[in-house]
């Protein structure tokens, strides 16, 4: 098929400043970022959404680790531990303390071995699956030059913001409906807030902006 008419992929002003600061700090956040983009801009394929989405889920998702903070454990890894237990959980319905759905009797082998693999897992969700918000206000803290502790209101403000961009594209990612129009305006802010991470301005008067929030939400 003849691309005599295609238009070139180009990165716009923001963008390309965008990608790069993050190629400084990892090529391959670079990569994926520059990928999704590349992507959304191929009007011919009817799934550049999904697709576009699993690329910036995938940058989101390593971002921490560039910036040496704790990382969220990733879904193949909880994949894995469900696969393990659900089979343990299997053998456990065929014990003889198992009858018609409800659990009765002494523990008996096949249920011990349940009990045993129910407290390694939670005890590996623990131990590996730091929560989303503690992750979250880490980049932010991390980032501020000020050195000095975001007010809560600041703070949580920044993280619903964060939490909330990496919510849609996973959703996108596995499909889940959206239009181009809230795809963009997505991107659009997922852009500016990595920006803000990469050029951080020091929040010098907290009290100003607590007040700015409370104004803009006053039943917060």
């Amino acid at each position: 098929m003849s691309q005599g008419n295609a238009q070139p992929f180009e990165l716009s002003g923001r963008q390309q400043l965008l990608y790069r600061s993050l190629k400084e700090k990892s090529p391959e956040i670079a990569e994926l970022y520059e990928c999704a983009l590349r992507v959304l801009a191929d009007g011919s394929n009817p799934g550049r959404l999904f697709l576009a989405a699993h690329s910036i889920r995938e940058m989101i998702g390593g971002l921490p680790r560039f910036l040496d903070l704790p990382i969220l454990a990733e879904q193949g890894r909880l994949g894995d531990q469900v696969t393990a237990l659900e089979a343990t959980w299997a053998k456990a319905t065929k014990s003889q303390c198992h009858n018609n759905g409800n659990w009765a009797g002494e523990i008996d082998g096949p249920l011990r071995k349940l009990l045993d693999a129910l407290q390694k897992f939670f005890q590996w969700c623990k131990d590996n699956r730091p929560r989303r918000r503690d992750v979250a206000a880490s980049v932010f803290r991390s980032t501020d030059p000020s050195g000095m502790p975001l007010p809560e209101t600041v703070e949580k403000k920044r993280i619903d913001r964060w939490l909330a961009l990496h919510d849609y594209f996973v959703r996108v990612a596995h499909q889940s409906s959206t239009t181009e129009d809230e795809f963009q305006a997505a991107l659009d802010d997922l852009e500016q807030v990595l920006l803000g991470l990469l050029y951080p301005q020091p929040s010098e008067d907290f009290s100003a902006i607590d007040a700015l929030l409370a104004e803009e939400n006053p039943n917060a």
